[in-house]
């Protein structure tokens, strides 16, 4: 079988390996459309906690048919079409007993998502395979990752009306459409006019060209809750400034490891600004997720990117492909 090879930063093969082979609790999934994110390609660059020792395996949404079941496994049989978790919480540990699953003490990431098979460990297969409901179609699913990242980051809090969300990329417009979803008339600002432009389709009520500066905290400021979801150390300074007293700040979009930020005492004391952060998802996100997609509120296709084989895959992640380079590409198999 071929698989995407990370073997040093900014060094990514298509290389022929092994075909896996499932052992007792593990299955084997035959992968049918996979897609990427900018999370990807920050791997690829500077590396990641879920990466692994090179060669690392690279893919965290994707989807597909499960090929083959090992001795014991009875969530899942051979034929199923399933959209695959890239993680599986322990389910003992102190963070998964308080339900903080995205926290776990021994979190197993699962990465290969590019490549025509993945091996699925035992612990995934039991807990974090999900059948892919009627009406969404295969190459949409891989999405649900992303999309439980959004839900996660708004199951945390309260949505009044007043939402700001700092990027319309792919995950602000997620998370604009859930709050949309949830009753908010939610204000997207972003630099770039075609971002806006999808974002009034994903629900938002107001748009406004981001200035990345004072003029940003005018246009969209004085929000009950803001999203940021750029992450740059300098955007979370502006979206701490463009919460109403009161207000809570989800700094939701990752930033480089090592970053630090600045944030004025009296916005937290005397304002009583709520700062917090979400990362990642658990299996009832992951549900949620497709559940979402299933509804069909949104474009969600709007979201999958240009369709790619995977020998372009590394073309496609190293910017060489398109210009101006796509938010995701969607590998199909």
């Amino acid at each position: 079988m071929r698989a995407a090879l990370v073997h040093a930063p900014g060094d990514l093969r298509v290389e022929e390996v092994a075909d896996p082979v499932a052992g007792p609790g593990e299955a084997v999934l035959q992968v049918g459309a996979a897609a990427s994110c900018h999370t990807d390609v920050k791997s690829l660059l500077r590396g990641h906690p879920s990466l692994g020792p090179f060669p690392a395996r690279l893919g965290h949404e994707f989807a597909g048919t499960i090929e083959a079941v090992g001795e014991g496994v009875d969530t899942v049989q051979v034929g199923d079409v399933v959209f695959c978790g890239n993680s599986a919480p322990c389910g003992e540990c102190r963070q998964c007993r308080r339900g903080r699953e995205s926290l776990c003490e021994d979190l197993l990431y699962v990465l290969g998502g590019f490549a025509e098979k993945v091996l699925l460990p035992a612990r995934l297969v039991a807990k974090n395979l999900h059948p892919i409901p009627d009406g969404v179609p295969l190459a949409l699913a891989p999405i649900a990752e992303p999309l439980a990242c959004a839900v996660h980051a708004l199951d945390v809090v309260e949505v009044p009306e007043r939402v700001t969300i700092l990027g319309g990329g792919s995950l602000g417009l997620m998370l604009c459409a859930l709050a949309a979803s949830a009753g908010a008339r939610p204000t997207v600002l972003d630099p770039h006019p075609e971002r806006l432009e999808l974002a009034t389709r994903f629900g938002a009520a107001k748009t406004v060209i981001a200035t990345r500066g004072p003029q940003d905290i005018e246009q969209g400021g004085d929000a009950d809750l803001v999203l940021e979801a750029v992450g740059r150390p300098e955007a979370w300074e502006l979206a701490v400034a463009m919460a109403a007293p009161g207000g809570t700040v989800n700094l939701f979009g990752g930033c480089a490891r090592g970053t630090t930020f600045t944030v004025p005492t009296a916005r937290v004391h005397y304002e009583e600004v709520t700062l917090l952060g979400t990362y990642h998802h658990a299996p009832r996100y992951l549900a949620r997720a497709l559940e979402v997609l299933a509804a069909g509120e949104y474009p969600w296709a709007d979201l999958v990117g240009p369709e790619i084989t995977l020998d372009q895959l590394p073309d496609a992640l190293a910017g060489r492909l398109h210009d101006p380079q796509p938010a995701k590409y969607s590998v199909r198999f």
